[in-house]
């Protein structure tokens, strides 16, 4: 694993890794006082318009039981509470700075898509939070990109062809470059100040041996779990021609760590139907 790690540094380092946001930063040491200072959190989040206007997207799809939506960052803070912000602020200021061309916006799409269906079961896994889900189905595929500037003629067909095939395409991956999307998806989050457990899941989440190898951090394997059944429902909400049978095994093997009850995949379904289409990178909803 080593030299995996080693080659994903180099790639990583050879290419132009956008910084934290500084209003990602000062949220964050805020948030780190014991008694956080609620105004000043939402005048950080308000700080830069296009953060909060991302920012707000996210918060919107993910509180349609609210009859208005949420027009400023303090409203934000009254609804959501300061546990979740963080993590969705993270998440939307990554998107906005990351600069996807026109083509590997379709990775981010993605893994929205399967942050929403992530989020929407998380509902039933105690120890993992809404917007830690979708932290981390959205980020999932992050290294993807630095794999794809770092070869921009062969590397996108060999990750397309993951979506259907998650453990031969991830080991085609590592015998064509001696590293793969998830070490540099790791790497990169671990610089953005992620929390831990979401950047080990995604280091894990096309290992068939993620529960073996995590059996002590119920979290990362709850968390890589929520991340491989969500891909799983993602092909199958666009097209269940695609299913195969190592996108099967995703399932089960996801579905025997979370023990979901079976109106949760129903759930996550219809989330990803609803939300899904259209919404760029949103959240979706209860």
């Amino acid at each position: 694993m080593q030299s995996l790690i080693e080659k994903a540094s180099e790639i990583l380092k050879s290419q132009s890794v956008p910084n934290v946001p500084e209003e990602v930063l000062l949220l964050q040491a805020e948030l780190n006082f014991k008694y956080p200072n609620t105004v000043k959190v939402a005048n950080l989040i308000s700080h830069n318009p296009e953060l909060l206007a991302g920012f707000l997207k996210l918060v919107n799809t993910n509180i349609t039981s609210e009859d208005r939506k949420v027009q400023d960052a303090k409203a934000a803070v009254n609804v959501l509470g300061l546990d979740e912000i963080n993590n969705i602020f993270l998440s939307s200021g990554m998107v906005t700075v990351l600069d996807a061309t026109p083509s590997e916006k379709p990775i981010l799409v993605q893994g929205a898509k399967c942050g929403i269906a992530a989020a929407e079961l998380s509902y039933w896994v105690f120890d993992v939070s809404r917007s830690e889900a979708y932290m981390a189905g959205l980020m999932q595929n992050v290294g993807a990109i630095y794999m794809g500037r770092h070869d921009s003629e062969k590397y996108m067909e060999i990750f397309k062809s993951q979506q259907a095939y998650p453990f031969s395409g991830y080991e085609k991956e590592i015998e064509t470059y001696h590293t793969n999307h998830a070490f540099i998806g790791c790497l990169a989050c671990k610089k953005w100040h992620m929390d831990p457990d979401i950047y080990k899941a995604i280091l894990f989440h096309h290992d068939q041996d993620f529960a073996k190898k995590n059996q002590n951090n119920d979290r990362v394997r709850h968390l890589t779990a929520l991340i491989m059944l969500s891909n799983y429902i993602v092909v199958e909400a666009e097209d269940d021609n695609y299913i195969t049978q190592q996108l099967k095994t995703c399932r089960d093997l996801a579905l025997k760590e979370l023990a979901l009850p079976e109106n949760a995949l129903n759930s996550a379904r219809a989330a990803v139907n609803k939300w899904g289409n259209g919404m760029g990178l949103a959240m979706g909803s209860h």
